[in-house]
């Protein structure tokens, strides 16, 4: 979708907003946590997990749409392609990544997908309140 989205936000402008809330969260898990090679390693992953399905997201958000289904489409793409990374590296965390989990890799993993997951909720709630001018105007024929 090149120019603004069904949100109001341009692709880019949206994963900058959301990058910006991963990086401020990563920074509080870093400052919050101790200076352990492991807890480091822990919160490199999962910021590293987020980054990547936000950094495919925003690919997928700027393929052309022609058509409402097709933007719909692109729309469920978006979700799930931000998605898919952090299911796999749970996934992965459980079975395989013992050193990671112990440092406690799971839980900020879901805690980044939750905060890039708030801001775009919000910037969907502010796009689409912006787009609704006249909201409940009913036009005259």
């Amino acid at each position: 979708m090149s120019g603004a989205n069904a949100n109001g936000w341009s692709p880019l402008a949206a994963a900058a907003i959301n990058a910006a809330a991963l990086a401020t969260a990563t920074l509080i898990a870093l400052a919050a946590g101790d200076r352990a090679p492991e807890r480091m390693r822990a919160v490199g992953f999962a910021a590293g997990t987020c980054a990547a399905g936000l950094a495919a997201a925003t690919v997928v958000a700027l393929l052309p749409a022609t058509s409402p289904s097709a933007r719909v489409a692109a729309s469920l793409a978006t979700v799930g392609v931000r998605l898919f990374p952090a299911l796999v590296a749970l996934g992965w965390l459980q079975s395989g990544g013992a050193s990671l989990r112990a440092a406690g890799a799971d839980g900020l993993l879901v805690a980044f997908y939750l905060v890039v997951l708030a801001a775009d909720v919000i910037l969907h709630i502010m796009g689409s309140r912006a787009d609704r001018r006249n909201a409940g105007r009913k036009p005259a024929n």
